[in-house]
């Protein structure tokens, strides 16, 4: 596999350097290629694909394997800033799963430059590998239920909501606060999620949305991820926090 043809190849220039004692390593050699995202599967009989975006860019795109093929290629990030994979839908024919961001956490110091996914029977294995040769790995469980990818270009085109700023970011615990959210491709049906629950939400403009969150759902202190479902065709933006103290 080309991937892990370039993993090798790097991991061989440290060592080889290291025992020279080439101390400016990091310096002179330049930065690896990008990469692209590489989708695999053990179980081939029938159709697979994955409808993937690289966090923060958002651009969707798809990767269709037909029967008895058990490996795609996709692009690969295009932005400096790439931390996450976001699957909105993946399948192995048989087995599949909806909306899953990995890897879990806050974003590496070093961008992502590329991925794979391998699916393993009934478990879906993300690496994310990192521009300072290091990487990250995330597994989640499929479940044996139907999942389509798109098929036509205007669908894979579909642009995500985006949230760029929440205000206020902190509210006091037990009273009733309003927050307004801006960003950028807002709907007259998005809806406000905060972990999951929704909110009274106003539609003000495609770049701003206000929800107003009972004091009820204030009661206990934390951080509260907040994303913008967009109820007609079921995107949601990148998540933000909210702190409740």
């Amino acid at each position: 596999m080309r991937l892990a043809q370039v993993v090798v190849s790097l991991t061989l220039g440290a060592f080889v350097c290291a025992l020279e004692g080439c101390t400016n390593f990091a310096e002179k050699t330049p930065p690896p290629p990008k990469w692209s995202m590489i989708f695999t599967r053990d179980l081939d009989k029938g159709k697979a694909c994955m409808e993937y975006s690289w966090v923060s860019e958002g651009k969707r795109r798809v990767i269709h394997l037909e029967q008895n093929v058990k490996e795609g290629e996709g692009d690969g990030p295009t932005v400096r800033d790439a931390s996450h994979v976001q699957v909105y839908a993946l399948t192995n024919g048989q087995y599949s799963l909806k909306e899953w961001q990995f890897p879990p956490g806050p974003p590496h110091s070093s961008p992502v430059i590329g991925a794979t996914i391998e699916l393993k029977e009934v478990e879906a294995v993300g690496t994310v590998y990192y521009q300072d040769q290091t990487s990250a790995t995330d597994t989640k469980a499929l479940a044996p239920m139907p999942v389509k990818c798109p098929t036509k270009a205007e669908d894979v085109a579909r642009v995500d909501p985006e949230i760029s700023d929440l205000d206020p970011r902190t509210v006091a615990r037990n009273i009733a606060a309003s927050i307004t959210l801006t960003g950028a491709h807002f709907t007259k049906d998005s809806v406000v999620l905060i972990d999951g629950a929704n909110p009274t939400t106003k539609f003000v403009s495609p770049s701003m949305i206000e929800a107003e969150v009972e004091a009820n759902e204030l009661a206990t202190p934390g951080k509260r991820g907040v994303k913008v479902l967009r109820a007609k065709d079921g995107t949601t933006s990148n998540e933000v926090t909210l702190t409740v103290q």
